[in-house]
């Protein structure tokens, strides 16, 4: 008997818990749903927040009638979130306004684009407008094509890029920026997909999405390397548009600064959410879990793709490694290095949950060439930057904050990162820099050649091995040097690992840096603080204690919560003793408890 009251004792906290955050999610995404309702904005978010409340009606009626001629949204935006709206909402609004909509679908052209980002948002758009007016001919349809031809061919390119997401990866991967230009055509294709197939197919990819993001989350950052991310969200991680879906999920950040920030008027910051906020899909809490227990450190790496390779390459989809070390008190992680992604690649990072803005510090090359645009892109090579500079506006700019390299590789083993840079001579932007918000609370440099920060009781120590120079700006510190051959080590502690800064700075300057071999083979083989002896040269190997780390050894998932064998696709989800498999073979979900 007292074992059994025992069990419903837990099952009914449990209950309560649940309840409690369920409660809480509700209370958000009603906030949500609020705030973006007063906008006054043409956009399709807005459209439907108002019509959900019941607010300013007349007003959501007139912006969803201009937004179905005015072209100044279009092509795969526009693709995905009109019927989004429309399909939200359509029961509230006339006749005439149902046919408007359904009239953009025949005279907007909506291109197609040429990312992977641009081609879910389009074919979400397009399967679920084939879907909703079934049975038409191509004089009905912008590209020509009947009801029963779009839905096929949007079908079959979803399809197939749920099989290549779950067994090599998105090639553009782990987008604080991108993040949301997957996450809500997904929810648009779960609500509203007729066919359950497909409705469970959505589920597994929201499910993969969020569960991603959530063993690299820490309190609304999203933490680590990414293969595409705007400069502004690279500086301030906060700002990405992906917290304001980790606030709605995983109820973090926590902190009422951000959303008074993030909710003022006018703001416009992932207005995206809406579609989640209306949506019947709900996180599992076994990602929340994940997303927020940060109880005990550990390890996560993943093994994901290079966006398609056209020229200049051997391989089509060459593998992409990451490594990730989370603590409650920051998360360092890091890309192997080299051309993984063109324009926005973010190589590493460490970022400090410390509610501050611009509260990482990261080193980059910022390159650019023809040559790494050539390698994805089919236009001219000579045209290719100006193209590109056209339409990101610093990708030529010596002092970007986004950039991948040809001549940078890091070796990473938990808190400690190597970095090398080897550049050529007469490379385009012949140096490297480094970024430090000027808001650290102690930014001291050694003179043994090391650079000390601190924020809050989270500490960091960047060994330089060739001497740079400090330019204060607007919001951070900038360090650059113009070696062509340089090293970076990195240290990451805090008081719960290090006891005070002082103490953390005593053990870094006792750590054991060799390197004889730098100006000849550009190598470093140094001791950290913990004792572990690690050995980095460029294009040579990487070694821990003697162990020679082989990154092909690297799983599709593999850490305490997420494991799954590279091209299986069924990835498993873990948190103490709950598990759940997201089988893309099958289109199967299974829970275990």
């Amino acid at each position: 008997m007292k074992t059994t009251f025992t069990i419903l004792l837990v099952l009914c906290s449990a209950f309560a818990v649940h309840a409690q955050v369920d409660s809480l999610f509700e209370a958000r995404r009603a906030r949500l749903i609020d705030v973006v309702s007063r906008e006054q904005e043409k956009s399709p978010y807005v459209i439907a927040s108002k019509i959900h409340k019941a607010f300013e009606i007349d007003r959501a009626l007139v912006l969803l009638d201009s937004l179905t001629y005015d072209k100044g949204i279009g092509g795969m935006f526009y693709s995905y979130s009109l019927i989004g709206t429309y399909l939200f909402t359509k029961d509230a609004i006339p006749d005439s306004l149902r046919k408007k909509v359904r009239l953009a679908y025949q005279n907007r052209m909506m291109y197609r684009g040429d990312t992977e980002n641009h081609w879910v948002m389009y074919y979400t758009g397009l399967y679920l407008a084939a879907q909703t007016w079934p049975g038409e001919t191509g004089e009905t349809w912008f590209n020509g094509k009947s009801s029963k031809e779009n839905l096929r061919e949007a079908g079959g390119w979803l399809n197939e890029w749920f099989r290549i997401s779950s067994t090599i990866g998105q090639g553009e991967f782990d987008s604080p920026t991108y993040f949301i230009t997957f996450v809500t055509p997904m929810i648009a294709l779960y609500e509203f997909a007729a066919d359950p197939v497909m409705k469970v197919k959505a589920q597994l990819m929201l499910d993969l999405l969020f569960a991603d993001f959530a063993a690299e989350h820490l309190e609304g950052n999203y933490g680590g390397a990414h293969s595409r991310d705007y400069p502004e969200d690279i500086i301030n991680p906060l700002g990405a548009p992906s917290t304001m879906w980790a606030w709605l999920y995983f109820g973090e950040p926590k902190f009422e600064q951000w959303e008074e920030t993030r909710f003022r008027p006018r703001n416009r910051g992932g207005w995206e959410a809406v579609f989640g906020a209306l949506s019947s899909y709900r996180l599992p809490a076994i990602i929340r879990n994940i997303a927020t227990d940060r109880s005990e450190s550990y390890v996560h790496t993943e093994t994901k793709r290079v966006r398609n390779i056209i020229r200049f390459g051997k391989e089509k989809n060459p593998p992409a490694f990451k490594y990730t070390y989370m603590t409650k008190d920051y998360v360092l992680g890091s890309l192997h290095g080299g051309i993984l992604q063109p324009i926005q690649q973010h190589t590493w990072d460490v970022t400090i949950p410390t509610g501050k803005p611009y509260n990482t510090i990261f080193t980059l090359h910022p390159y650019y060439s023809g040559s790494e645009l050539g390698m994805f892109f089919p236009e001219e090579l000579k045209f290719l930057s100006e193209e590109v500079d056209r339409y990101h506006k610093v990708y030529t700019n010596p002092g970007k904050w986004n950039s991948s390299s040809p001549y940078e590789q890091t070796f990473q083993h938990r808190n400690t990162l190597l970095v090398l840079y080897k550049l050529e001579k007469g490379v385009m932007q012949p140096h490297i820099d480094g970024f430090f918000p000027k808001n650290l609370d102690e930014r001291v440099v050694d003179s043994k050649g090391w650079v000390f920060c601190r924020t809050d009781d989270t500490y960091v120590g960047l060994y330089f091995v060739k001497p740079g120079e400090w330019t204060e700006e607007t919001v951070n510190w900038r360090w650059r040097s113009r070696a062509l051959n340089n090293g970076i080590i990195v240290e990451v502690g805090s008081e719960s690992e290090d006891g005070s800064f002082q103490t953390f700075r005593t053990k870094v300057l006792s750590a054991r840096i060799d390197l004889k071999d730098f100006d000849r083979k550009n190598a470093i083989h140094y001791t950290n603080r913990h004792g572990i002896e690690m050995q980095f040269s460029f294009n040579g190997p990487r070694v821990v204690n003697r162990r020679e780390i082989n990154l092909k050894d690297y799983q599709f998932f593999d850490g305490p919560f997420i494991q799954s064998k590279w091209g299986s696709g069924v990835i498993t989800i873990r948190y103490k003793n709950h598990s759940r498999v997201l089988d893309f073979t099958r289109a199967t979900i299974q829970e275990s408890h």
